[in-house]
């Protein structure tokens, strides 16, 4: 029969359950890291697919010229035709905007969400982005 000072040394030594608690903690960062491969990608692609969107109604809008000016050679921007223009491209792509023209310059602000995949697990649903793109209509000689 042991004693209780072997039994004692004999847990102490014992190493039966630390291959759990590491196979936990890889476990964990391999989520952790798959988690932000994916929804980290898909948060990249919807924040450059809204500068796209932004910059393609942006200049949607700045083709938008006066036609009166335009048979003088002027590159004067109609705004209302603008405006106009950019919401109806933002419109045909279902996507939430606004536009605004001075001058001869047209600002588009776009607003764009990512679905999160893994991390919806956690918590998080949804990431949202606000892309802005700015065009300046311009005379182009040949």
């Amino acid at each position: 029969m042991s004693s209780p000072l072997t039994r004692a040394r004999q847990y102490r030594l014992d190493e039966r359950g630390s291959a759990t608690v590491w196979m936990i903690g890889v476990t964990v960062s391999t989520f952790a890291l798959v988690a932000l491969v994916l929804d980290g990608g898909a948060m990249l692609r919807a924040r450059s697919d809204a500068f796209a969107v932004a910059g393609a109604a942006a200049r949607v809008g700045a083709q938008q010229l006066d036609p009166d000016a335009a048979v003088e050679g002027l590159t004067v921007l109609d705004p209302i035709a603008a405006e106009r223009a950019v919401m109806d491209y933002l419109s045909d792509l279902g996507v939430a905007g606004r536009a605004s023209v001075a001058g001869d310059t047209v600002t588009v602000t776009v607003s764009s969400a990512a679905e999160l995949q893994m991390l919806r697990l956690v918590g998080g649903d949804t990431v949202s982005f606000d892309a802005t793109a700015t065009v300046e209509a311009v005379k182009v000689e040949p």
